[in-house]
């Protein structure tokens, strides 16, 4: 009982060798209070922090200020170039100049938010004041732009289109819808040819792949056994094979090329940019979907995505 209360006593505790006087290793209990991991001692995370943010952290409030400054009078001279952009543009709106307007527009970086008098004008300019929209890819652009940042003055001031907007939405409905049936119409006349031609060209392969592969297997077997016979019948047998073998190698070439050119057709044949219809009709469909993104968001909606 006495060894199991001295061991319960000395569980706790840790020990160390060390050297006595006489030279030899002894254990001793080491008695040395812990140290605290740097971690507990730490008890907080050091914030990290970007170029601006250590910048800031050295600076007196004079100098905070002095900073906060001069960033709002830098907005107020962005504001105000954007609001002459703006009138300079209306201006040439008014004159018929769209192109002029759409360059000095383009000029102002990044148009949202504040600045979505400017997406407007674009959209209008990029249209011709709602009359042309064969540039679809920078109009949606502008519409996206118009869309985050758009007032309910503006809405106000672009709602007189609204009616001619969407009276071209019907009608370009009616063409793409049009241009559709007879894209589709002409797809189904050429994938009936193609599929013809294709398989001709797959029997066409066959004719000459077939014979290639029995030539080529006996011009193989028989260069093994061309010096069996003392006649040097084998030795005429391959030669007869090989040149055969040639032959038909020449022809599978030629009906392969054939094949894949046919197989080719099948595939462009569905891609709508290989054709001028197919062309149109996608040409189309990108107007459409320009005029129908206008029209939801100068009528409010909210999805044009």
């Amino acid at each position: 009982m006495a060894e199991e209360r001295l061991i319960d006593d000395d569980k706790d505790r840790k020990y160390k060798i060390r050297k006595n006087a006489d030279g030899e290793d002894e254990l001793v209990i080491d008695d040395t209070p812990e140290e605290e991991s740097e971690e507990e001692e730490l008890g907080f995370e050091v914030p990290e922090f970007d170029e601006d943010d250590e910048e800031l952290a050295v600076m007196t409030p004079e100098q905070l200020a002095e900073q906060r400054r001069l960033k709002e009078e830098a907005e107020l001279r962005r504001k105000e170039e954007i609001k002459n952009t703006a009138k300079r543009a209306r201006q040439l709106i008014a004159d018929g100049k769209y192109e002029d307007a759409n360059y000095i527009l383009s000029a102002v970086e990044g148009p949202t938010g504040d600045d979505a008098e400017v997406s407007a004008l674009k959209l209008i300019a990029i249209t011709r004041e709602f009359t042309d929209y064969t540039d679809a890819e920078d109009g949606l652009f502008a519409v996206q732009s118009l869309k985050t940042g758009i007032t309910e003055e503006l809405r106000e001031e672009l709602t007189p289109y609204l009616e001619g907007v969407n009276a071209v939405r019907a009608h370009l409905k009616e063409e793409v819808d049009a241009l559709s049936a007879e894209n589709e119409g002409k797809k189904d006349e050429r994938r009936v040819r193609f599929k013809s031609r294709k398989k001709n060209s797959l029997i066409a392969f066959l004719i000459t792949g077939i014979p290639l592969v029995v030539f080529a297997v006996l011009a193989i077997y028989y260069s093994t056994i061309m010096y069996a016979e003392k006649d040097g019948s084998n030795i005429t047998l391959f030669i007869v094979f090989v040149s055969l073998a040639g032959v038909f190698l020449i022809a599978s070439l030629i009906t392969a090329r054939r094949l894949w050119q046919s197989a080719n057709l099948l595939k462009l044949n569905e891609n709508n940019s290989s054709t001028k219809l197919g062309r149109q009709l996608e040409d189309k469909k990108s107007q459409l979907e320009f005029v129908e993104k206008i029209s939801e968001v100068i009528a409010g909606g909210n999805d044009i995505s």
